[in-house]
């Protein structure tokens, strides 16, 4: 589970060199940390602290950020206190305050959120879903404008039996929500079930409704996944009707009315003359269908996956085909990779005049590059080294990807 997570204000700005952009940093510490990181002539950065609100929580697990209206949302896992928390702030860029934090909302939920989601509905209003680690999902109305919170719904998942990694597999562990490209389904990975929680999201109502799972391979407990932009894919579609019976009801049609055809009998142009002609549907027309690609990291299996997906007819539901599984770590087998466990996964979309989309994996316990710097020179003590490993693939298909790995200091 996340001990700490970076939420940018301007992440954009950042991309683009922007002369400041402001990141928010929670920890187990209770503190969020407002920094300030700038970028030099030289394309280097700098980073520097600015202010602490000690109001997310002793153990808190996640950042939602919401730059539009300016609010915060702050998920405490409640390890201490046996119960999660939820906690919203509104950002203050007034005057000197320079994104301080303001808090609204401060509301206790079920133990164990790692993860949240903010949903934009119809006409402005928003629900934030939030996954809990013990198996559940809640979701809350959120007055963009305020910052307040409101329960709306929550569901509790249950297994059979535990699963292939009983230590591990016990019980449900929901350990993330996404919203779909389509803005239509939630994708919830649970590394307890070896499953894709699949739920339909209705914009006008802001409910949520469970629709069938998607299996993954068992004993490979799925964590986090993350989704490409969608592509537009041209189908050919059969309509009900041939051109040729159309061509046919409408020779019929004419003859009773203009007597331009001859009609083939006295009861068949009656009976056209009582309908109108049916609209001419020809048969192998063309359709656009929308597909993205879903990328998910297994913790357990210590993989990479890569899907398509479509939606399925009716809002019935999510159609995943799997394109490639690799090892999170790339393509080395040293024995330092040996217990690794992925976590994160961040897809950066193909640069100007590229055609490759990049990910970005982090890998706890993969200590390919040893031992990590340790920030501060009058301290020896050993920081075992993380690793961030990096996937090209060609932005038309999901195989051939090529990977290089970075060193990152070590998490908890």
């Amino acid at each position: 589970m996340h001990l700490t997570h970076f939420t940018p204000l301007a992440l954009a700005g950042l991309a683009v060199s922007a002369p400041a952009t402001k990141l928010y940093v929670s920890s187990y510490t209770r503190d969020i940390h407002i920094l300030n990181l700038t970028s030099t002539a030289n394309s280097s950065y700098n980073l520097g602290h600015i202010s602490t609100n000690r109001g997310c929580g002793d153990n808190a697990t996640w950042l939602e950020l919401d730059p539009k209206h300016q609010n915060l949302f702050s998920l405490d896992e409640g390890i201490l206190t046996g119960n999660g928390s939820l906690t919203s702030f509104k950002i203050n860029e007034d005057g000197d305050r320079n994104g301080s934090l303001t808090q609204v909302s401060h509301i206790t939920i079920p133990n164990a959120p790692v993860h949240s989601a903010l949903l934009e509905g119809d006409n402005g209003i928003q629900l934030l879903a939030v996954a809990h680690y013990a198996w559940a999902l809640t979701t809350y109305k959120v007055d963009p404008l305020t910052a307040a919170l409101t329960l709306y719904q929550s569901f509790n998942f249950t297994q059979a039996a535990p699963g292939p990694r009983a230590n591990r597999q016990k019980a449900p562990h929901p350990h993330q929500v996404l919203l779909d490209p389509f803005g239509k389904y939630l994708v919830i990975p649970d590394l307890g079930s070896d499953l894709l929680r699949i739920f339909h999201f209705n914009r006008s109502s802001l409910a949520v409704s469970e629709r069938p799972s998607v299996p993954v391979p068992p004993g490979s407990g799925p964590r986090h996944g993350a989704f490409e932009p969608i592509q537009k894919v041209p189908i050919v579609i059969t309509t009900p009707y041939s051109t040729h019976s159309h061509l046919r009801a409408l020779r019929r049609h004419d003859s009773h009315n203009n007597n331009s055809l001859a009609a083939s009998s006295s009861s068949t142009a009656a009976a056209a003359a009582a309908t109108p002609p049916p609209a001419l549907k020809p048969s192998g027309s063309i359709k656009i269908t929308l597909k993205a690609r879903y990328h998910l990291v297994s913790e357990l299996a210590s993989t990479l996956s890569t899907y398509t997906l479509s939606h399925l007819p009716h809002d019935a539901g999510l159609n995943f085909t799997l394109l490639s599984t690799q090892p999170a770590t790339g393509p080395s087998t040293d024995p330092v990779f040996s217990g690794n466990a992925p976590a994160e996964i961040h897809v950066a979309p193909p640069g100007k005049g590229k055609h490759e989309t990049q990910l970005i994996v982090s890998n706890r316990n993969a200590t390919f590059f040893k031992d990590a710097k340790n920030p501060d020179p009058a301290n020896k003590t050993r920081i075992l080294s993380d690793t961030l490993a990096t996937f090209s693939f060609p932005s038309s298909s999901a195989k051939n990807s090529t990977t290089t790995t970075t060193n990152n200091d070590k998490k908890a």
